[in-house]
């Protein structure tokens, strides 16, 4: 079977193809590479790829948000926990506000489901995303691991670990996955009442979600790698900018920068708030992420001409109820 494909084109030489196949149980893995030069098609590597050894640090920088938090955490426990096992958690929490929630939640985990890799690290800043995640990753000290950049919104499945692993490499490759981002599920599903189970509404249509193509958020790289690219500019502050300026370093490095949809990484709807202290290109960022999170642009255009649409029903009903149809 088949579980991932992901071709890459170079313009003067040809199409490289990475195809991963799953093998008998749940960690093996075999890695076809072809490569079609601008001529007939030549096999480059056939190998079996074992992903049960490759442990996952996932950082999350967290500042309130403890509802979210206790959500992420379930879907950590199913997927982390009980069906993965190769994974520590690293939770960098600013400011002091709500800060004994979060560590009631992650001794609640570690309780109910017999869980120790957890680091709670807190910082009394103000929130920074970059900050956070660079404090994270610099924090192991358990020599080079596999660091999975995410955040509290965010939901992923066991495969997507498994896809973050086999398309990042030390030294050699970094994984930029584009994930699925859910539209408002109260436009979607017409009211909060007819909202389904978070579980329910992960389904990839036009309707639901959009490919989040120009999000870099969420990464895959080990720390040697983050460490010797120079990691995060700290000094951007609140929200967006550090995502992209750390992509675009790896991109004039040597190491080779892996982008690919990933149908296993999703990103839940929650309401943005762009705060007016921004600066002017942080603020658009910030506002163009929150109209293209509302809707699809069918969905928002019925709600834009909803009042139109509205007067022509009543225009209508009027027309019929003056000319009854004759008995």
């Amino acid at each position: 079977m088949v579980t991932s494909c992901i071709t890459r084109t170079e313009r003067d030489k040809g199409t490289l193809y990475e195809l991963t196949f799953r093998g008998e149980s749940s960690n093996e893995f075999k890695r076809l590479v072809l490569f079609r030069p601008f001529g007939p098609l030549m096999k480059v590597k056939n190998e079996k790829v074992d992903t049960s050894s490759v442990p996952i640090n996932i950082i999350v920088p967290l500042s309130r948000r403890t509802d979210k938090f206790k959500q992420f955490m379930h879907n950590f426990r199913e997927v982390c926990v009980r069906q993965d096992g190769q994974v520590h958690l690293t939770v960098v929490y600013f400011g002091k506000e709500q800060m004994s929630e979060v560590r009631s939640t992650l001794e609640n985990t570690s309780r109910e489901v017999n869980f120790k890799n957890y680091t709670l690290l807190q910082l009394d800043e103000e929130f920074s995303r970059g900050r956070g995640l660079d404090v994270g990753a610099r924090a192991w000290k358990g020599g080079n691991v596999l660091l999975f950049f995410c955040d509290v919104d965010i939901y992923f499945n066991a495969d997507f670990l498994n896809t973050c692993r086999l398309n990042t490499q030390p030294g050699k490759k970094v994984f930029y996955p584009v994930l699925f981002s859910q539209y408002n599920p109260t436009l979607i599903y017409g009211s909060p009442e007819h909202v389904p189970p978070v579980e329910q509404q992960l389904v990839i249509k036009k309707d639901t979600g959009f490919w989040r193509d120009f999000g870099f958020g969420m990464t895959c790289q080990y720390r040697s790698d983050f460490i010797n690219i120079g990691g995060f500019d700290i000094d951007i502050k609140g929200w967006g900018g550090e995502d992209v300026h750390l992509y675009r370093k790896y991109l004039h490095s040597n190491l080779l920068v892996v982008r690919a949809p990933s149908r296993g990484l999703f990103h839940l709807w929650h309401e943005k708030h762009c705060a007016d202290e921004l600066p002017p290109d942080q603020y658009r960022m910030c506002m163009q992420s929150k109209a293209m999170n509302e809707a699809s642009h069918g969905q928002l255009g019925m709600l834009f001409f909803r009042h139109e649409i509205e007067a022509h029903l009543r225009k209508q009903k009027q027309q019929q109820n003056s000319n009854p149809k004759k008995t």
